[in-house]
């Protein structure tokens, strides 16, 4: 199995994962790993080896490296793709890709011209609970709903606000198992005291389908809460990233009342509580590795991009932003 070069640009929190994941699978061989704070390399050099670049831009002028990582803010993606792609480079690149949907359409445009690939790494699109969602949405019968929390405390972004930082997952989860052809949208947003970007934020979308997707997103939480209620005609599933046991199936479906006389919607309410619950078992790999995996076959043997699903959420956070 063929080793591609690589680099990965950034080494925070996110490029920590993305290094490990590169040395575990040996998909791809790390030639360096860069960032403009010499610490953080530092720190990498503890656990790899690899050689050191001065700059960015030597970086590129290495033919051998085919591959770039960049786990960067996400201001600094446009640019730094860019040139990755005037230099002949395939990118891998942390969400959001850019940070306004014209610089997206433009990267893909300058990459397609030069046959190299893009990937955005959208990481719920590779998870094993979004896969089974994905694959037995039909089961739910008639979608009604679906509701989503994803909060914190603490992590505040200094370069995007809650929704381009939390929700841009529940919209690409969203996008993944229902689409996300948005009729109407309303957002409430608030700033955390001085702090510059809006900390909390709570969105109400219409898709076209007449489903509700609401989403609660904050930085303000004193607990972590990643969850999805999924609401259909016939079944309803939870969906907590959190739990060791992810998706929880119910078996019965949101009630109308209006279809209902008085005993009939009283014996659907019993039925309703009585639901039979459902835990699926999900396969075991991280979502991570599966998205590495992607982009290492979307190279060697030319496999899907996510491309439309990308500008999908981009234009989505645009509007919400917007409304």
């Amino acid at each position: 199995m063929k080793k591609i070069k690589c680099a990965i640009i950034g080494y925070g929190y996110w490029g920590i994962n993305i290094a490990k994941s590169l040395d575990k699978w040996g998909l791809f061989e790390i030639e360096t790993i860069f960032d403009e704070d010499i610490s953080r390399i530092k720190e990498a050099q503890k656990l790899y080896q690899f050689k050191i670049y001065s700059s960015y831009e030597e970086i590129l002028k290495n033919d051998a490296i085919e591959a770039i990582f960049i786990i960067t803010p996400p201001q600094t993606h446009y640019q730094l793709a860019k040139k990755a792609i005037m230099a002949e480079k395939h990118l891998f690149v942390e969400k959001p890709l850019t940070t306004n949907l014209k610089e997206a359409y433009e990267l893909y445009e300058l990459a397609s011209q030069r046959n190299l690939k893009i990937h955005c790494d959208h990481v719920f699109l590779y998870s094993p609970a979004v896969g089974y969602l994905k694959s037995n949405i039909e089961s739910f019968g008639e979608l009604v709903y679906i509701h989503s929390r994803r909060i914190n405390l603490g992590l505040f972004q200094s370069n995007v606000d809650v929704i381009w930082d939390l929700a841009i997952h529940d919209l690409s989860i969203i996008d993944a198992l229902v689409g996300l052809e948005i009729k109407k949208v309303s957002t409430f947003s608030k700033k955390y005291q001085s702090y510059p970007n809006d900390a909390l934020a709570n969105i109400s979308i219409e898709l076209e389908s007449g489903i509700i997707a609401t989403i609660s997103v904050s930085w303000l939480s004193p607990i972590k809460v990643r969850e999805m209620i999924i609401g259909g005609s016939k079944k309803s599933a939870v969906y907590d990233d959190v739990q060791r046991d992810k998706i929880r199936i119910y078996d019965a479906g949101v009630v109308i009342k209006d279809e209902f006389d008085k005993d009939t919607l009283f014996a659907k309410m019993v039925e309703y509580r009585l639901g039979q619950e459902e835990v699926p078992n999900l396969p075991s790999y991280m979502s991570l590795d599966a998205s590495i995996e992607t982009f290492y076959h979307m190279i060697l043997q030319n496999g899907p991009s996510n491309r439309d699903h990308v500008l999908r959420v981009i234009e989505a956070l645009e509007i919400i932003s917007k409304a």
